[in-house]
C-alpha cells in the first residue's frame, strides 16, 4: 500500500496518518511512501531549496510521526511531463537538495531516495546518482516513457486506475527481484505519536507527556492546529513542553507543566528525548562555511515564499507587525516594512527577532549567513534591500520579499506597501518611481 507524505498539502487526508499506518500494518499490508508537494505538478515548485525542505520534512515525519524504519525508501514525486531543460534546471537541483539534506542527518533512521515521474526524469536522476529507485508514471505520452519502461530500470511501473472494493486505486507492477523500499511498522513507535488521537486533557502536573523541541531554529507555538493560526511565540531548540493531546499532526501543549493549555505545535518537530547539538562530519561543498543558521534558513525558503504569496500568510504578518509597531508608538503601515518581513520570516520558521528598521533587519540576515546577491540575479525567496538616494544619513529605507521574478528588473513582491490588500504586488529593482534596490540577500 503506497501512501503520501506531504509537507504543504492543504488536504490532511492526503497525508498518511499514524492511525492509518497502524491499521494497514495490523491488516498485514506492507507500506511504501511517496512525498508529493502541494504543487508537485508544476515546474516552478522544484528547486534545490524545495528539495531540502521536503526531504527534511519527510525524514522527520517518517521517523518521528510514522515510525518508518531505517533503510526503507521515500519516493519523491515529479508529477508532470518535464522537458529536458526543466529536468536540468529544476528537477536535478531539487534532487540534489534532497541528497544534501539526507546527508546532514547524523543518526538513523536514514532513508533511500526514490523518484516518481516520467521516463526522462527517472533516467536522468538515476544517472546522476541522486535516487536509488525509480517509479515510472503511467502517463504513456510523457517524455521517454517507452524507452525507460523497456530498459527495466524501474522499480515500480504504474498501471491504469482501477476500483477495488469501492476504492479508486492505482495498481503497480513491481520489478521482480528489486527491493521496493517498502516496510512493516515495528512494534514500538515514539511515545507522543502512538498516544490516543484525543486523550483527555491532563488535570495535574506530570499527567501529560513531556517532549522537546527538535527544530534547529525553534518551533512556533500557534493558537490553533494549523499553520494559518496566529503565532503566539517561538520556542528554541531543546525547550521542554508537555503534550496534552494530539489533533491530527499537531500537539496541544502546556509550557508550564501545570495542565493548562498554551497552544499548538507541529508534532513532527517534537520528540520524547532532548536533542544533542551536532554538526555533520562533512557538509556538502556548496554549504561549506555555512553549517548552522544558513542551512536552516535555506530549508525554510520554500515556506517563506508560500507565506509571502498567501493571503492568509500576509494577513497574519500584517496583524503581527501592527501589534509590534503599536508597542513602539507607530501606526501600521508607516515604517512597517521590516516588522512585516520579520513576521513573514517567523511564520516560515526562520527564527529572526521582531526587528524594526530595514537596515537592522538586513544585518540580522547577514549575520545569519545570508549572502549578498547583485541586482538582476534575484530569485524567489530573496530579500530586496533599498537605500536612500539623497545626502541624508545613509541607511536601508525599505526591505521586501521576492515572490516571483519576471525578468532581471520586474518582480512580484510581498511587503507592507499594498494598501489594505493582503496580496503580493509588482515592483521594479530599478525603482520606476520608488527607491531602487541596492542588493538582494539570499539564504544559502
Amino acid at each position: 500500500m503506497i501512501r503520501y507524505y506531504s509537507r504543504d498539502t492543504t488536504r490532511p487526508s492526503k497525508r498518511l496518518s499514524p492511525p492509518e499506518a497502524t491499521a494497514l500494518t495490523a491488516a498485514g499490508l506492507r507500506l511504501a511512501i511517496v512525498h508529493e508537494g502541494r504543487f508537485g505538478d508544476q515546474a516552478a515548485n522544484f528547486d534545490r531549496a524545495s528539495g531540502v525542505a521536503n526531504a527534511l520534512y519527510a525524514q522527520s515525519y517518517g521517523a518521528q510521526v510514522i515510525g518508518q524504519p531505517d533503510g526503507s525508501t521515500i519516493y519523491f514525486g515529479v508529477d508532470f511531463d518535464a522537458t529536458k531543460a526543466q529536468i536540468r534546471d529544476s528537477i536535478l537541483p531539487y534532487f540534489q537538495g534532497i541528497a544534501d539534506a539526507f546527508a546532514q542527518i547524523p543518526a538513523p533512521p536514514h532513508y533511500k531516495v526514490g523518484i516518481y515521474g516520467s521516463g526522462a526524469s527517472c533516467g536522468v536522476v538515476l544517472d546522476a546518482g541522486l535516487a536509488a529507485k525509480a517509479w515510472l508514471a503511467q502517463a504513456t505520452g510523457w517524455l521517454e516513457y517507452a524507452s525507460f519502461r523497456d530498459s527495466k530500470r524501474w522499480t515500480l511501473l504504474q498501471g491504469m486506475g482501477i476500483n477495488v472494493a469501492g476504492v479508486d486505486s492505482d495498481p503497480n507492477e513491481a520489478n521482480p527481484g528489486i527491493d521496493l523500499g517498502d516496510f512493516l511498522l515495528g512494534q514500538t513507535a515514539p511515545a507522543i505519536i502512538t498516544a490516543p488521537a484525543n486523550p483527555p486533557l491532563a488535570t495535574q502536573p506530570g499527567a501529560a507527556t513531556p517532549a522537546f523541541v527538535i527544530a534547529r531554529h525553534g518551533l512556533n507555538l500557534r493558537s490553533g492546529p494549523a499553520d494559518t493560526f496566529e503565532i503566539r511565540t517561538a520556542l528554541p531548540l531543546g525547550t521542554r513542553v508537555f503534550v496534552l493531546k494530539l489533533n491530527g499532526a499537531w500537539s496541544l501543549v502546556d509550557l508550564q507543566g501545570d495542565g493548562a493549555a498554551d497552544g499548538y505545535m507541529f508534532s513532527a518537530y517534537l520528540a520524547t528525548t532532548a536533542p544533542q547539538a551536532t554538526v555533520p562530519a562533512k557538509a556538502p561543498p556548496e554549504l561549506a562555511g555555512h553549517v548552522g543558521p544558513g542551512i536552516s534558513d535555506a530549508i525554510d525558503v520554500a515556506e517563506l515564499i508560500r507565506q509571502g504569496n498567501s493571503g492568509d500568510g500576509l494577513t497574519a504578518a500584517r496583524i503581527t507587525a501592527t501589534a509590534a509597531l503599536k508597542v513602539a508608538g507607530v501606526i501600521y503601515p508607516t515604517n512597517a516594512c521590516a516588522a512585516h518581513l520579520s513576521a513573514l520570516l517567523q511564520q516560515a520558521g526562520i527564527g529572526v527577532p521582531m526587528t524594526l528598521g530595514a537596515g537592522k533587519l538586513a544585518h540580522v540576515l547577514i549575520d545569519r549567513g545570508w549572502s549578498r546577491i547583485a541586482v538582476g540575479l534575484q530569485q524567489p525567496g530573496d530579500v530586496g534591500v533599498c537605500f536612500d538616494n539623497d545626502p541624508t544619513p545613509a541607511g536601508a529605507d525599505h526591505i521586501y520579499l521576492v515572490v516571483e521574478v519576471h525578468g532581471p528588473d520586474e518582480m512580484l513582491i510581498a511587503d507592507n506597501q499594498n494598501g489594505s490588500k493582503n496580496e503580493p504586488h509588482s515592483r521594479f529593482a530599478s525603482g520606476h518611481g520608488k527607491t531602487p534596490t541596492e542588493y538582494f540577500l539570499r539564504a544559502v
